[in-house]
């Protein structure tokens, strides 16, 4: 297997596993869960720090995907 398609594999599995966290942590949120351990405001950072992530994440995935083809 080429390294870039390594690459490829470990980005997307990644985003995968943030994607899941992301949706976690919002439930959490949403239902509370976090209360006694967190501040509200340390609960919203999480989500806003894993969004930004993400955002991150998908942005390597896409210069890989447009680097794959060379």
């Amino acid at each position: 297997m080429e390294i870039k398609e390594r690459a490829n594999n470990k980005i997307w599995a990644k985003i995968n596993v943030t994607q899941i966290h992301l949706k976690d942590l919002q439930k959490e949120y949403r239902e509370g869960k976090y209360l006694g351990r967190l501040t509200e405001e340390q609960m919203i950072s999480l989500i806003d720090t894993t969004k930004i992530e993400l955002e991150v994440l998908n942005y390597i995935y896409k210069t890989l995907e447009l680097n794959y083809d060379r």
